[in-house]
């Protein structure tokens, strides 16, 4: 059996695949192929030619559903580049998103602000230079969750006067909340224990809660600015429950913390 790799291109608002005129009316199984991390490394270099020059670049590494080997078809490659001293914005192309930030900066951000870094690091798998991936300390301390904290405990609070007024439905916001600062505390219990985050696990984890997947995709919904049928399907039944596991969940997070 013949096969041939081929590039996708654009047909319409499709993609089609040229084939040789011999197979033509023939069944063809067409299956895309993972980037490799080679590939991903070379595409990324080229892509910051005109930003930062290589002998500046300390490590390249690839984070997010790539790294976790979670990536769905839509999911984009998400790239940390740490340097000697350039920090840039975020650079989007195509389906690519680079930071770059210096090493001073690193280690400033993870002393002050366990996110997004701290989870980048944590789940990073090396293109370039894995010995000093490995040399990163990353510890969650009182300081660099203390925004976390408060602001999810003003949240329960905020929450909680919302339930009483009984509002005749719940707002899709209100269920986006709960999602994140879940994720965001269950992270944070992951690195922490030395572990690492799974999306797989913590949307199961979020199903137990209310026995539905309603909320999780409601949260989804918002995310991507869409508009979602499950989000008229939230009960108030379930925002309590959400509610009372984050405020569980706040309290573990604070206790861990002050062991550490």
């Amino acid at each position: 059996m013949e096969t041939q790799i081929k590039k996708a291109i654009k047909a319409g608002n499709s993609s089609a695949v040229i084939l040789p005129r011999a197979w033509l009316n023939k069944n063809v199984k067409v299956e895309l192929i993972k980037k490799s991390n080679q590939e991903i490394l070379l595409e990324t270099l080229t892509m910051i030619q005109n930003f930062i020059n290589p002998s500046e670049i300390i490590g390249i590494y690839l984070t997010g559903s790539y790294a976790r080997n979670e990536e769905e078809l839509d999911s984009d490659i998400d790239i940390l580049i740490i340097t000697e001293d350039k920090d840039k914005p975020q650079i989007q192309q195509g389906i690519y998103n680079i930071l770059i930030i210096s090493e001073k900066l690193l280690n400033q951000k993870l002393k002050s602000d366990l996110f997004p870094i701290a989870q980048m690091i944590r789940e990073a798998k090396p293109l370039i230079n894995k010995k000093y991936l490995d040399s990163i300390k990353i510890q969650p301390t009182k300081k660099n969750t203390k925004w976390y904290i408060d602001t999810t405990k003003q949240k329960i609070n905020l929450i909680n006067k919302i339930i009483q007024k009984k509002p005749p439905q719940i707002p899709p916001q209100i269920t986006y909340t709960l999602i994140l600062r879940l994720r965001t505390l269950y992270i944070i219990q992951q690195i922490i224990q030395n572990k690492p985050y799974s999306k797989k696990q913590f949307i199961t984890q979020t199903k137990k809660i209310t026995n539905s997947s309603d909320p999780y995709e409601a949260y989804l919904s918002v995310k991507n600015n869409q508009k979602s049928k499950n989000n008229s399907k939230i009960t108030k039944e379930q925002i309590i429950k959400l509610n009372n596991h984050l405020k569980q969940q706040l309290d573990k997070v604070r206790k861990m913390i002050k062991k550490t």
